[in-house]
């Protein structure tokens, strides 16, 4: 995507913040919230103030900045959901329900047929567009729950007609094709952030506040950095084991490293290759991997019709985590949309094709626990099993400032410990097929929980059963181990609780954000296994970073290829990056660090795309045996 169709994207979306942020804040004011105080309503508002104001209170201690939060929150939700439908109209996976056409009475298809369904519908050209909206949303909840959810706290209230005209306006200046791009996702969690990084920027003195996190570091991964890191991990991983795959063809950015690391002995099957993002952003890295999977799928089960792989991939193989709801939504949609445009274009004319994912394996880290009596209350449920009750108890404790710590929780000894327990004596299974019918057994109670608050409309209790349930789906994820981790983590300050969480657990990697995550990153790793990142490149030098690659970098993983890229990398980004790729050591590696070779492209003298160029000229030297 070229710097004018990314700057197009750009004031579309803040120019649709802008709009749904302010109509939001009006929206508040209709039903008695102000921005420096409740007032009273009438009767008919009062139901929906009460729920309105329960969010309100997740988000802060003090009023006014939870209600800006929830605005903000609020506004990216409703974006990106008009979003992800605008992009599955364009994929024809739904009833055109966004774009309007003159042949509809400039109104959308899903508008038309409701008109006509329902007369009175007809006269109310708002209620219409609202019904018209809850219908989409309703379609797409069973496929995208992370984004579409019905008890979402950020999904309450609907646009009025003037705004959502103005949103549509909006969506028509971006190109068509465009919309059929899943690219213009990312950029679009990028942007949506441009102006508040700025002031951000311009008023950080010392630690960031947790909520500047997300807008600091929301940089989307240019592409063909995230396809050289996916080809030299995931891709390579599968070619060690598969060396006559013919994978290789599609791996035009490999990189021929020839060293005496041993790969540990064992099968390695599509099925089972787990792939992890720990700063998933927008899912970048998430998709690219969705690629090779395919491939591989098509390889390793070739009874299976290739139909029925993307569902498959979405349910055992890429798994993401943010601190940030927004990213995870996006994440989640592009993922799907990814999925379902491929099984749409391989199912042909059989009727019996269906795309049904279990799940998508994006978890939110915005986990804000706010009321010690609906803690209580919902731990009463356990108490009848000491050890399922301790298990929850240590969830709910471990992911009390999840917003701060997100994947860099140090969780998994602890779990494994308390899953052992409980299991049947003399069950000596792997920690997985330990801790899978417990969690089970917690969702299963968390649902009866929502449901009952459901029943009793208490939306404290619902937001309650909502964070309990991403605390057990983080557990989940952060007490099991990958055979690749990708990503391109925060870096520099943390806000005050991450760090002083981090200067407990992370004693060699405390001083910067990311060098924390690559030693987290390498500790969610299997032995053998990949870790592939674009970080700040500050860790190759300073002496700050002495004990991650004197320690980390020699005992524990080892770098193979490096890019050192300098500046003019990711786009409104202003520090310089490196991208890496490591092997995480295990007892019968067979390396003496010292004797281990590191393939280094330098980089730094080039700017944007050159930089590119500059690789993949020095890649086919290098193929060609010319260097």
């Amino acid at each position: 995507m070229n710097r004018q169709e990314r700057a197009e994207i750009k004031r579309m979306v803040l120019a649709c913040r802008k709009i749904l942020e302010q109509e939001l804040d009006e929206l508040l004011r209709t039903y008695g919230l102000l921005p420096d105080r409740v007032v009273p309503v009438p009767e008919d508002r009062k139901e929906m103030q009460a729920r309105l104001e329960e969010a309100i209170h997740r988000e802060a201690e003090e009023y006014p900045t939870a209600r800006t939060r929830y605005i903000r929150n609020a506004a990216f939700t409703l974006l990106n959901r008009l979003l992800c439908l605008r992009m599955a109209e364009e994929h024809g996976l739904i009833t055109e329900t966004v774009v309007t056409r003159p042949e509809y009475g400039g109104r959308s298809k899903r508008e038309r047929d409701l008109a006509d369904e329902e007369p009175e519908l007809a006269a109310n050209p708002e209620k219409l567009s609202q019904e018209a909206l809850r219908r989409a949303f309703g379609e797409m909840r069973a496929h995208i729950p992370l984004l579409f959810r019905p008890d979402d706290p950020y999904g309450m209230l609907l646009p009025r007609l003037p705004a959502y005209r103005k949103v549509r306006e909006e969506f028509v200046q971006l190109t068509e094709e465009l919309w059929g791009e899943f690219e213009t996702l990312g950029w679009a969690y990028q942007f949506f952030n441009s102006e508040e990084r700025r002031a951000i920027r311009q008023r950080l003195r010392r630690n960031p506040r947790p909520d500047d996190i997300p807008p600091l570091n929301q940089f989307y991964t240019v592409g063909w950095i995230v396809k050289a890191l996916v080809q030299n991990t995931l891709g390579k991983l599968w070619l060690e084991a598969h060396p006559d795959s013919r994978l290789r063809e599609h791996l035009d950015y490999l990189v021929p490293c020839k060293n005496s690391f041993r790969p540990p002995k064992r099968s390695l099957f599509a099925e089972e290759l787990k792939v992890l993002d720990p700063a998933c952003g927008s899912g970048h890295f998430l998709l690219q991997a969705f690629d090779l999977l395919f491939e591989m799928w098509k390889e390793d089960r070739p009874d299976l019709p290739l139909w029925a792989i993307p569902a498959q991939i979405l349910e055992h193989n890429l798994y993401g985590v943010d601190i940030d709801l927004r990213a995870c939504q996006i994440a989640a949609t592009a993922l799907y949309l990814k999925a379902r445009t491929a099984f749409e274009r391989l199912k042909g004319d059989n009727p019996q094709a269906r795309f049904e994912p279990k799940r998508i394996n994006i978890v939110c880290a915005d986990i804000r626990f706010t009321d010690q009596g609906k803690r209580e209350r919902f731990l009463k449920q356990f108490s009848g099993d000491p050890k399922l009750c301790a298990i929850v108890l240590r969830t709910l404790e471990e992911c009390e400032n999840a917003f701060q710590i997100g994947s860099l929780l140090r969780i998994q000894k602890p779990f494994e410990e308390l899953f052992r327990r409980r299991a049947p004596k003399g069950q000596t299974e792997q920690l997985s097929l330990l801790k899978q019918p417990t969690l089970l057994e917690v969702m299963e109670g968390i649902r009866t929980f929502m449901r009952e608050a459901a029943e009793a409309q208490d939306m404290g209790s619902r937001l309650f059963g909502m964070d309990a349930e991403r605390a057990v789906q983080l557990v989940d994820v952060l007490t099991d181990q990958y055979d690749v981790v990708l990503m391109n983590p925060p870096y520099g300050a943390m806000p005050s609780g991450c760090k002083e969480y981090v200067r407990r657990h992370y004693p060699r990697t405390h001083n910067d954000y990311y060098a924390a995550f690559i030693e987290q990153a390498i500790h969610l790793t299997k032995p053998g296994g990949h870790v592939g990142a674009i970080t700040g490149r500050t860790f190759l030098f300073l002496k700050s970073f002495q004990k991650l690659r004197e320690e980390i970098l020699r005992s524990e993983a080892l770098p193979e290829v490096v890019w050192d890229l300098g500046f003019n990398v990711l786009d409104e980004a202003t520090a310089r990056y490196a991208a890496f790729t490591l092997r995480r050591r295990w007892e019968g590696d067979g390396v003496d660090w010292q004797e281990h070779p590191v393939t280094f492209f330098r980089l730094t003298e080039w700017d944007w795309d050159e930089k590119r160029e500059k690789f993949e000229e020095a890649l086919k030297h290098m193929v060609e045996g010319r260097t």
